[in-house]
């Protein structure tokens, strides 16, 4: 009865530890999953105030989830890829600074996926942007993003936007690595148990 109970214990530990690994792998801007996008401006890189949002989207891929928001760019959410496109629709608006905030709600937890490091490439015959103002991308703290567009950052004859020569975009490319998930407390027991009653069981079939 003792080996059983002690056998029991092994399995339950090892679903324990399966059920650990295996929890919910949801991973940063997959396919499928909602984010949460807010733009705010910075007047004073102490107070961000929200322009718009925030605002759930679904990503999808391929197309422009979010068009015209905070009233300049187009934003394509892709899998674990965001992109920027300057839109056609804009008025006389002054360049940056402009902060624009996404969170994944459903990465970054024991056993999902967080966001590690990022890739900025430009757009297929986008325009540079000006010297030294290129947009920034920071990961902060609670699996928020921010892409920080610096004041001044168009080429061209900026601030005004209307006076930009051609298309203006680029596509950041999110590095995706696990959370390293934390063993219970119990299961080095459990699994010690199970051990335990199977070197036990495996000798004493060793001496019959």
């Amino acid at each position: 009865m003792k080996e059983k109970l002690a056998g029991l214990g092994l399995a339950v530990g090892t679903a324990l530890m399966l059920g650990m690994i295996l929890a919910d792998s949801a991973q940063a801007f997959s396919l499928g999953n909602t984010v949460t996008v807010t733009n705010l401006l910075d007047k004073d890189d102490l107070d961000p105030e929200i322009f718009q949002g925030p605002t759930d989207v679904a990503v999808v891929g391929s197309n422009i989830e979010l068009e015209q928001f905070g009233g300049i760019w187009d934003i394509d959410l892709g899998n674990n890829s965001i992109s920027f496109t300057l839109n056609s629709r804009f008025g006389n608006v002054t360049s940056g600074k402009d902060i624009y905030r996404f969170l994944a709600p459903s990465f970054g937890q024991p056993g999902q996926n967080r966001v590690t490091g990022f890739e900025i490439t430009p757009l297929a015959g986008s325009l540079a942007f000006r010297k030294g103002k290129d947009p920034m991308v920071k990961l902060l703290a609670g699996n928020w993003i921010d892409v920080v567009f610096p004041l001044g950052f168009a080429p061209g004859d900026a601030p005004n936007l209307t006076s930009i020569p051609g298309q203006l975009g680029f596509k950041i490319d999110l590095t995706i690595e696990p959370t390293p998930v934390p063993a219970p407390a119990l299961l080095p027991g459990l699994v010690g148990m199970g051990l335990a009653a199977w070197r036990k069981r495996h000798g004493g079939d060793q001496d019959a």
